[in-house]
């Protein structure tokens, strides 16, 4: 009983001075603590829950910033600096296709069975293109696969990883995506 006990004590978090155990709790996020706090010092409760509210909004700020800096400095990786003016980057001949798009990850992240399962411009969905004509930028083609994606997405809400990557094969396999793709995915 006794290292029972001892196991449970070492285990605490320990509060900060001045603070109990249930408002360290609740501070920490757990929502037991938190719904127990707010029986007990609603004000209090309100208080933490609205600086877990601002530091969580502050972290997703953060997320989106480094993912936009991510995603300028993978284009210009995609990408020449050189070429002349057009609609299309200069130079994409053969440029990295990302099955993964902007889009279809948003779709993802609201998705019920497959949020946090995969990052826009994800490396491990990455495929070559035959020519600048298959793939430059974001092009109409592109729209009409990553429309198709998320009407998918939207229709089997409970999809398992293993339906959603079958979907993205059979459309990479159809044969006007080999002809942009030899490779497939």
């Amino acid at each position: 009983m006794l290292p029972l006990l001892l196991l449970l004590v070492a285990a605490q978090v320990p509060a900060v001075p001045g603070e109990g155990t249930l408002v360290s709790f609740c501070k920490q996020g757990r929502l037991t603590a938190c719904q127990e706090l707010a029986n007990i010092a609603p004000r209090k409760a309100a208080e933490i829950q609205a600086d877990l509210a601002k530091a969580a909004l502050s972290r997703e700020a953060l997320k989106a910033a480094e993912e936009e800096a991510r995603e300028k400095a993978d284009a210009k990786a995609d990408e020449s600096s050189a070429g002349e003016a057009s609609d299309e980057p200069p130079n994409c001949n053969g440029q990295n296709h990302h099955v993964i798009s902007r889009p279809i990850a948003d779709e993802l992240e609201r998705h019920k069975t497959l949020r946090g399962l995969y990052e826009p411009r994800d490396k491990r969905f990455v495929t070559k293109a035959k020519d600048k004509e298959s793939h430059c930028g974001y092009q109409g083609w592109h729209r009409k696969v990553d429309a198709e994606v998320i009407e998918w997405l939207k229709a089997h809400e409970k999809a398992t990883p293993e339906q959603f990557m079958k979907m993205l094969r059979e459309i990479y396999k159809r044969k006007e995506v080999l002809a942009r793709f030899p490779n497939g995915f």
